[in-house]
């Protein structure tokens, strides 16, 4: 507590009802003026061992996660909430979480005796039954929690009738209101000599309101005594002792000091040298705010362990703003670029913006933004700085593309305004270097990841390719112990800049960004968030040995409430589904996405939409998928990430192979002449069009070529060999077939990707299976054995034989030796001979039950 003496009168009488355990939380409520804010503050200070976490709302918050999201910054400050999950790392949680008293209990589950007091909760709008209900929450989770609310409303918390069930502890103003002692003791405190007598009749004019009692003493007269009558709830009064409290100081020296140092909602010793000319220095401020607050102008509050703020009274600070905004343009800047700067300075990310946006200080909102984003995990889910960016000019965003990025993701993660997105993201990608000066390294980063994942939302995936490449080289230049700084940017950004690559068909840069994203992650919290890139890049890419390596790194635990649902773990949900597809789980590949707040609004659209396209392709509802798919594509603006990629040329490639599971060949023959750089992605569906039309050999003479193609992923690649195997056995080349086998492990591994064989018409699937068993390993057997859905069906083949095999074939059902059938058709064994291997080999099998069984499904018998 500052020195220079008592702040009020110490109030005994109150402080003892505030000293009651039960009930734990309490609330202060009446109008501005009763002294709540003064009595917690004097309350707090007779305190010890008490860990105190003092909150001042100083903006209207229209949402609990603001709310708690203010509470946790305070907490952070004070070094509290250091259990499971430091404040830093809880400042996002609560944004998804359906329980934030949960995650707040958590956070005080190392504290003995943590306080909580939130001054001026009438700030809590919208959200103020759901904050009632959370803090109701968190006092039955937190046996050793007490919580003292300072507020003007009489409702929600402040309702009588909680008072009456035991749930609160209610002080209104009848309770604030001083007794005539307590007026008495007053005046012979801080009255001027003499004036003892007064004391009754003082109290008969002000009712005891505290602020018209300092307000009347600090007059020093009769006549302003006599202002003090008015009803103390008319908000004219109110606005009268505000500008009396004003006249007070013009009289002293103090009036210029508290108009140059009223601009930031709380300063402390150091920051009001800064602001006023009219101290020498701190010394000299500590005595004049003591002074200040001695005659109730203000008050000192906890802010962080050892460093206390002074906060003007509410109703002085308006009046002063008002004035202030009377200054000449110059001064009002600079008062507002020294707060601004202060409130970055110490970790007030949301203060800082709002005024460094209000007074049109851009570069200053851009470098406190990417504080934002260097310093909490995955920022850009939290709303709390949308409300300041949608009020930056254009202009300023033009200017400052840090602003322009963070108001795009605004823009992008509201279906609503998503085609806004855009236009926002033109002007960050066009980024090349921080535009404040002496950038630090995290903040050079960020515009470089900024950058990447602008031209990524963009559909440039090839320039963020290009972006990533240039990002990474820059990551590589910075100093290791600005590389260990950066805990949560790090990982974060590492991990996008890896999906870009792996869309711009870097697949091998991207495995070793992600990898070295995972080796940063230190943090659990930080680790689930990097690991599942590596989870669902890996198990789309085909490499499930490594997504089932990286799934293992997840800690079911560090997930916040609702995180597992949200975007934060969107690859994880698409890896986790990739893998069931491998395992022919294809309704639980379907169901994976079910309870999830992501599926049309994540930028990893084209994997899960890969992903449930094979998934209703093994279920059998192939058709109704392919066409919500289909128009999903044609809405404007399109689905995030289509541009030209790897990933989206794999949507086509899977959108094609529905149309053919449904036998709609027109439609699949589309799709497959699209243009891309991967057409690689198009190779396996290009393939089954031909083989499920009856083009065996064309299929087969193709694949080199497909092979060739740019942008083969193992999957891609394993799924085209078994096609081309297929191709191989259907036109009786069996050690090709046998082969191509082995080449289709060698992409999957023996334990890895599966989902291929879900490509072959059951015919093709058993004739390979009868090749391996003839000619393969025991580990390509193994591969091919699994249980697989019959989903694609042949067109029945023309085969041209001609009248001499036909002959053959329907003498061959009657006579089951060669000899027995030359005999029979009075033909030499050779001429036999001949005919029945073109038969074979015009039908694809290799055998005379076979043969029999083909002909028979052809109608050739």
């Amino acid at each position: 507590m500052a020195g220079g003496g008592p702040v009020l009168l110490p109030r005994a009488r109150l402080h003892d009802i505030l000293d009651r355990t039960e009930p734990r939380l309490t609330v202060l409520a009446a109008p501005s003026g009763f002294g709540k804010t003064s009595l917690a503050r004097a309350w707090v200070e007779t305190l010890d061992g008490t860990d105190v976490v003092w909150v001042t709302l100083e903006n209207d918050l229209e949402s609990r996660s603001a709310f708690w999201h203010t509470v946790l910054a305070g907490a952070g400050r004070l070094g509290m909430m250091g259990g499971p999950a430091p404040a830093p790392v809880l400042l996002t949680e609560v944004e998804s979480s359906p329980d934030p008293a949960a995650v707040i209990a958590r956070g005080l589950a190392g504290s003995t005796r943590p306080l909580l007091v939130v001054d001026a909760y009438e700030k809590v709008r919208a959200a103020a039954a759901q904050v009632d209900a959370d803090l109701l929450q968190l006092v039955r989770l937190v046996p050793q929690l007490r919580v003292v609310v300072t507020t003007r409303t009489s409702g929600g918390l402040a309702a009588p009738a909680r008072s009456l069930r035991g749930e609160v502890r209610l002080l209104t103003e009848d309770d604030l209101a001083f007794t005539l002692e307590e007026t008495r003791d007053l005046v012979a405190a801080f009255g001027a000599p003499g004036t003892t007598d007064a004391a009754p009749g003082l109290h008969a004019a002000t009712h005891g309101y505290p602020l018209a009692l300092r307000a009347a003493m600090l007059a020093r007269s009769q006549e302003d005594q006599a202002r003090a009558g008015p009803g103390r709830h008319d908000p004219a009064w109110q606005a009268l002792v505000a500008e009396d409290l004003r006249i007070q100081l013009e009289r002293g020296a103090s009036y210029s000091f508290v108009l140059a140092t009223s601009v930031p909602p709380y300063l402390d010793a150091d920051l009001a040298v800064e602001l006023s000319d009219q101290v020498s220095g701190p010394a000299e401020v500590k005595e004049m705010l003591d002074e200040l607050e001695w005659n109730g102008f203000g008050r000192w509050i906890p802010f962080a362990p050892g460093h206390q703020v002074f906060q003007y009274v509410e109703s002085l600070r308006d009046a002063m703003l008002a004035e202030a905004r009377l200054r000449p343009p110059a001064e009002q800047r600079r008062a507002a670029e020294l707060s601004a700067a202060w409130l970055h300075r110490h970790g007030s990310y949301e203060a800082a913006l709002e005024m460094a946006v209000g007074a049109g200080l851009f570069g200053i909102a851009a470098r406190v933004y990417a504080a934002v984003v260097v310093t909490t995990q995955d920022a850009h889910s939290t709303s709390l700085v949308d409300r300041h960016l949608a009020s930056v000019p254009s202009q300023a965003l033009t200017q400052f593309p840090a602003l322009a990025f963070g108001r795009g993701l605004a823009c992008f993660r509201d279906p609503s305004l998503r085609g806004a997105a855009a236009g926002y993201f033109e002007i960050s990608a066009r980024w090349n270097r921080p535009r404040f000066p002496n950038p630090t390294a995290g903040e050079y980063l960020l515009g470089h990841v900024a950058k990447v994942v602008s031209l990524r939302l963009l559909g440039r995936v090839g320039e963020s390719g290009r972006a990533a490449a240039e990002a990474l080289a820059f990551h590589d230049r910075m100093p290791d112990a600005d590389r260990e700084r950066l805990s949560f940017l790090g990982p974060m950004a590492l991990r996008h800049l890896g999906y870009s690559q792996f869309l711009a068909g870097d697949l091998a840069g991207a495995r070793a960004t992600i990898s070295r994203a995972v080796a940063m992650a230190t943090d659990p919290v930080v680790r689930n968030h990097t690991a599942v890139y590596a989870v669902g890049l890996g198990a789309v890419e085909g490499r499930t040995v490594e997504a089932r390596s990286a799934q293992a790194l997840l800690a079911p635990d560090a997930w916040r409430p609702g995180e597992d649902r949200s975007y934060a773990n969107a690859l994880g949900r698409i890896g986790d589904a990739v893998l069931r597809l491998d395992d022919f789980d294809f309704a639980g590949a379907a169901a994976a996405f079910d309870d999830t707040t992501f599926r049309d609004t994540t930028e990893f659209w084209p994997l899960l939409t890969w992903t449930l396209l094979h998934a209703h392709v093994g279920l059998g509802s192939a058709a109704a998928e392919a066409r919500r798919v289909e128009e999903q594509l044609r809405r404007r603006p399109a689905p995030p990430v289509m541009g030209d990629s790897v990933a989206a040329a794999a949507v086509r490639g899977a959108l094609a192979a529905a149309w053919l599971a449904t036998g709609d060949r027109a439609r699949a023959t589309t799709l497959l002449r699209s243009r891309t750089r991967y057409a690689a992605q198009l190779a396996p569906a290009t393939a089954l069009a031909s083989l499920l039309a009856g083009d065996a050999a064309g299929a087969l003479a193709a694949l080199p070529d497909l092979e060739a193609r740019p942008g083969h992923t193992p999957r891609s690649l394993a799924t085209l060999l078994v096609l081309g195997a297929a191709a191989a056995a259907r036109t009786g080349q069996e050690e090709a077939a046998a082969a191509l086998l082995e080449r289709v492990l060698a992409q999957a591994g023996a334990d890895g990707a599966r989902l291929h064989l879900l490509y072959l018409p059951p015919e093709d699937l058993a004739a390979l299976r009868r090749t391996a068993a003839e000619r393969g390993t025991a580990a390509v057997r193994a591969h091919l054995a699994a249980p697989v859905p019959a989903c694609f069906v042949a067109a029945r083949t023309a085969v041209a034989l001609t009248r001499q095999e036909r002959a053959v074939l329907a003498a061959l059902v009657h006579h089951t030796s060669r000899s027995e059938l030359a005999a029979a058709m009075h033909l030499s064994e050779n001429t036999v001979k001949t005919h029945l291997q073109r038969i074979y080999r015009k039908l694809g099998v290799r055998s005379r039950k076979a043969v029999l069984e083909r002909a028979i499904e052809l109608d050739l018998l």
